[in-house]
């Protein structure tokens, strides 16, 4: 009888490299659910102990091992955009995965080559999360923050295959002539997916966030439109995993549009309508919302105002709930945002002439509040406008 590991090796080099990434990715997934499924039998069970014995049940192993995890990393590391150890954890597990994928049964370096060009397309699909990062974050369980982070380290690992992949073309530039579009469509996908990186930085966002949003979205569609003829061209089979991607992109944007619509429902005879004021250098906003629509502390709001201008069309920026009051039929939800260079520092400056009124498509609330339960005392060190972002769990 052959050992059990020969068995395992003859499948994995039986089974196609696609298989092999979508057996992993559901092997992920069980994980996933199982732990989450488990976590959650687990704080039940924690407050029944509280209830019933009127303490608190508390595990120093699992404590020590969250703070571990949440531990902020060298100064270095976190300008490398890897800020805590658990992100440094997922960040490897990914980096091994694509590792695996690029040499398993690479005979030479040419072969390593030539996969990573399918190891590029496959690694467009995670990146495929719609419109708003707020429905799969929630839907994953996850916050938005790490959801963002792993649409960038995917985005740089994806854009690292596609360099591997067309350095192919320096073994042919003394033979055939790169003038075509056959070597031209290629360079300039992966020169779109390049320029995705630095006007994704965090110094590039925090001064020019909606041009910066806007060049990503361009560059992107850019880079799909080259990948997609360049793929048809070569009739790789791997063009079915790049129109998969875009149609989960199309699919999860609409169920959003469609969420949001249905919770409005702008086809009746109100439409939502947010108020706008300046005070204190701040803008605040306020807007009614049905009692049937759950907020919860540290929630926030994406706002669609096409009436607000042309640019705000394209935008949909994101306002944390700063807290909020129920009334008979309508619960008014009151935001503050601190103006930024785009869309929200041209509704501060119309608000300053006279409150001003623009009407809305509201998508959310997103987010999962924090969870204080095993806490005792609670410190809020909050700076700026950060205190009222704690507004809504004091």
């Amino acid at each position: 009888m052959p050992p059990t590991g020969s068995k395992w090796y003859r499948w994995i080099a039986d089974t196609s490299l696609p298989n092999l990434y979508a057996t992993s990715a559901a092997i992920i997934i069980a994980i996933c659910l199982i732990y989450w499924l488990a976590r959650d039998v687990w704080l039940w069970v924690w407050k029944r102990r509280y209830v019933i014995t009127c303490r608190p049940f508390r595990s120093k192993t699992i404590g020590s091992w969250r703070r571990l995890v949440f531990v902020h990393l060298p100064k270095c590391l976190r300008w490398l955009d890897i800020p805590n150890y658990r992100e440094a954890l997922i960040l490897t597990v990914i980096l091994a995965a694509n590792i695996i994928g690029l040499r398993l049964r690479a005979h030479s370096w040419a072969e390593a080559q030539k996969r990573a060009g399918s190891l590029a397309v496959i690694n467009v699909v995670p990146l495929c999360t719609g419109i708003s990062f707020g429905l799969p974050a929630d839907l994953l369980h996850v916050d938005r923050q790490i959801l963002a982070w792993f649409h960038r380290w995917v985005g740089r690992i994806c854009v690292l295959h596609s360099l591997i992949h067309c350095s192919l073309l320096l073994t042919v530039a003394r033979t055939m002539n790169l003038a075509t579009s056959r070597h031209i469509v290629p360079i300039a996908a992966y020169c779109a997916l390049f320029l995705v990186i630095p006007v994704t930085c965090a110094a590039v966002q925090r001064r020019y966030l909606q041009f910066a949003m806007k060049c990503h979205y361009l560059l992107t569609a850019t880079a799909i439109g080259a990948l997609i003829y360049h793929l048809v061209e070569r009739r790789s089979l791997y063009r079915w995993y790049l129109i998969g991607a875009i149609c989960l992109w199309f699919f999860i944007s609409a169920v959003v549009c469609i969420m949001a619509a249905w919770n409005q429902k702008p086809w009746g005879s109100s439409q939502k309508e947010v108020v706008m004021n300046s005070v204190s250098d701040f803008l605040w906003l306020d807007i009614e919302l049905p009692l049937n629509r759950a907020i919860c502390p540290g929630q926030y709001v994406q706002l669609w105002m096409p009436r607000a201008g042309f640019r705000a069309f394209f935008q949909l920026p994101r306002f944390y709930v700063a807290f909020w009051e129920n009334g008979p039929t309508q619960r008014i939800v009151r935001m503050v945002v601190e103006p930024q260079p785009g869309l929200t520092q041209k509704l501060y400056h119309e608000a300053l002439k006279s409150p001003a009124k623009h009407s809305v498509m509201i998508l959310g609330p997103y987010g999962h509040p924090l969870d204080f339960y095993r806490f005792g005392t609670i410190l809020f060190v909050v700076e700026d406008i950060g205190f009222f972002r704690a507004l809504s769990y004091i």
